[in-house]
């Protein structure tokens, strides 16, 4: 099993590492599994038990638990020892605080979802679907090579902030790209949480875009239906938009494998077993 999950996950489950030949005997491996789905909490606290397969089913599970993999007394002494972290393993070590998620979805929201929106021109699901999107009410989308109105880059400092609102906002003309073309870069991914919520706006990208008059016909050359792109939309995320680096090498792991398993969702909510 390590050996076929190495082939798609590189950077993990290598079976020729010594590491992943040390593996605990399986009543050991039941009592650890046991502990993590809530089997050492009292009778007292089960609605904390009923709360553990919600927390599991989250992408970034992983990432909060790898978060308190380095205990907070080596963090302590690291920091007693040195005020500046000296290497690589320090800096990882001592920030390893991985961003909430409301911040995660700010943050896209406003650059990849935002950018899908002014190439749509605000007819997109996205409006809907990323609920910390910064628009404004009276929102005007300029064509290529339009300009604003002069009067409208003027000063307004003289008008309340009710007022502000309620003014024209001009949108710059952005031309529109196959999804198969928009790279997302998150320079310090720790475990991908950010990587993951880009997976989720992709996945409407990819389908707006095949209806999309102006981006339709490329890839209707490659996927004649609809459904034939939904089954390989997983593989041309990975393969086409998603990238990320760490100072922190098992951070690294940890969001290849999360999106890895993203990946495994999507395929088992299209219902598709096989042929992934």
């Amino acid at each position: 099993l390590g050996g076929a999950l190495s082939d798609e996950i590189g950077v993990l489950f290598n079976p020729n590492d010594p590491a992943n030949r040390l593996y605990p005997r399986q009543k050991t491996l039941d009592e650890v599994l046991d502990l993590l789905n809530g089997g050492g909490i009292k009778a007292e606290e089960t609605e904390l038990r009923d709360q553990w397969p919600q927390i599991w089913s989250q992408d970034e599970t992983i990432g909060w638990v790898y978060q308190y993999f380095n205990p907070k007394e080596l963090r302590d002494r690291l920091k007693q020892l040195s005020k500046f972290p000296l290497n690589g393993y320090e800096i990882s070590v001592r920030s390893a605080y991985f961003t909430p998620l409301y911040v995660v979805k700010y943050l896209v929201d406003n650059t990849l979802g935002h950018i899908w929106y002014e190439m749509q021109k605000g007819d997109t699901q996205l409006k809907d679907q990323c609920h910390y999107m910064v628009r404004r009410p009276t929102e005007i989308f300029l064509k290529e090579g339009e300009q604003p109105p002069k009067d409208a880059i003027e000063g307004k400092d003289d008008l309340s902030q009710d007022e502000l609102v309620k003014l024209p906002v001009y949108i710059p003309y952005r031309p529109k790209k196959d999804p198969r073309e928009l790279k997302i870069l998150d320079p310090a991914c720790g475990s991908g949480h950010f990587l993951l919520y880009c997976f989720d706006l992709l996945l409407t990208i990819y389908e707006e875009a095949y209806a999309d008059p102006d981006l339709g016909p490329a890839i209707r050359q490659d996927y004649p239906t609809l459904d034939a792109l939904k089954r390989d939309v997983p593989r041309l995320i990975l393969a086409h938009n998603l990238h990320g680096i760490d100072i922190d090498l098992r951070a690294s792991q940890i969001a290849a494998l999360a999106l890895w398993l993203r990946c495994q969702r999507a395929y088992q909510e299209m219902g598709l077993k096989k042929d992934r």
